[in-house]
């Protein structure tokens, strides 16, 4: 059995036509980092709340470490929980926030003055145990939440957008110390989020759900790689979708008709002639200057350091593409354009 078992969870609330969440089941192993990932409304945060015990399934069951909690309260569940806005005490310092857990759970005070300090190390915040918490920045508040979160010394760490309120930066910064800890520390955990950057840099696995929904679970690379659907493909990473016409597969590649561009290849799992879409993402699509067998016009050049983005207008589609600064001749608004890719960068979507 899984460390941590989600088995036909359903959340349906009393006058609402549909569930908020339908149907979820996942097993997640012993130290797995597992990522919710979807747009807001989707039923990544409910279902992370009924795994915390702060909401109760309509129906279904979940087990810890081979035991039944479904309906057991929060207090008895042994988990670590960090909150979007992280719910510190301002009044309390530093010190005494990562404290209140093991004081309401009576841990003995040379006890829990040893977890507070490994805590408080671990996160890089000895120094400012004494400090106020209107007097740390946003980073630092995380951090604090984060240890207060690990010093009960949990079997499971839920960690509901905890980076959503930083800068981009910071953002980045802040996500490869969690994942650090979390390696280190071997703990279980399981991360909201609707950042698909995020997801992709520090799961093991990641579960993208839509309407309540699980659309797809794989690992980052398998999600990127070989989404599920339309809507994998389009949440995960930047993508272009074109419709096409399969004419024959053979050796897993597809000849296909492109509207608006022509006899095209791609990756086909599927081997069914007939009307697809096909993905290629924009960093995959090559792009030349064409005269008059052209396929579409250059609308939008934006630089971005490492790259060039165009946006190309083909039929009446707007067309992404990503080319390495430098690399090529660099084209202008309003240029022809022919584009092209490898089989091996497209793939046919169900």
């Amino acid at each position: 059995m899984a460390f941590l078992q989600l088995s036909n969870i359903v959340k349906k609330y009393p006058g609402t036509d549909r569930p908020s969440v339908a149907d979820f089941t996942l097993d997640i192993d012993k130290g797995e980092f597992i990522s919710l990932l979807g747009p807001s409304g989707c039923g990544k945060t409910t279902t992370l709340r009924m795994i915390a015990g702060l909401i109760e399934p309509t129906s279904g069951q979940i087990h810890l470490d081979g035991g039944e909690l479904t309906r057991a309260p929060v207090h008895q569940r042994g988990m670590g929980l960090v909150f979007q806005n992280y719910a510190l005490f301002p009044h309390l310092d530093v010190e005494r926030n990562v404290a209140f857990g093991l004081e309401m759970r009576r841990v003995t005070k040379s006890e829990a003055r040893r977890r507070v300090e490994e805590a408080l190390d671990l996160v890089r915040l000895g120094h400012l145990k004494s400090r106020r918490i209107k007097q740390l920045s946003g980073g630092q508040q995380q951090r604090v939440a984060l240890a207060r979160a690990l010093v009960i010394e949990p079997s499971v760490l839920l960690l509901d957008e905890p980076l959503s309120n930083l800068d981009a930066k910071l953002r980045d910064t802040m996500r490869e110390e969690i994942r650090a800890i979390q390696r280190k520390l071997g703990i279980t955990t399981v991360f909201v989020t609707h950042d698909q950057d995020e997801a992709l840099a520090v799961s093991d696995r990641i579960v993208v759900m839509s309407e309540g929904v699980v659309e797809q679970v794989g690992t980052p690379e398998e999600i990127y790689e070989h989404p599920a659907n339309k809507f994998v493909a389009g949440f995960i990473g930047r993508a272009n979708l074109f419709e096409c016409e399969i004419k024959r597969t053979s050796g897993g590649v597809a000849e296909l008709q492109v509207a608006g561009l022509g006899p095209m290849h791609a990756i086909d799992d599927h081997g069914a002639p007939g009307a697809a879409t096909v993905l290629v993402r924009p960093h995959r699509l090559r792009i030349s200057a064409a005269d008059d067998d052209a396929h579409g016009t250059v609308e939008t050049v934006v630089y971005v350091g490492d790259s060039i983005e165009y946006g190309v207008r083909v039929g009446d589609s707007t067309v992404s593409v990503q080319s390495v600064a430098g690399r090529d001749g660099r084209l202008e608004q309003g240029a022809r354009v022919r584009l092209s890719w490898r089989a091996e960068d497209a793939l046919v979507l169900k």
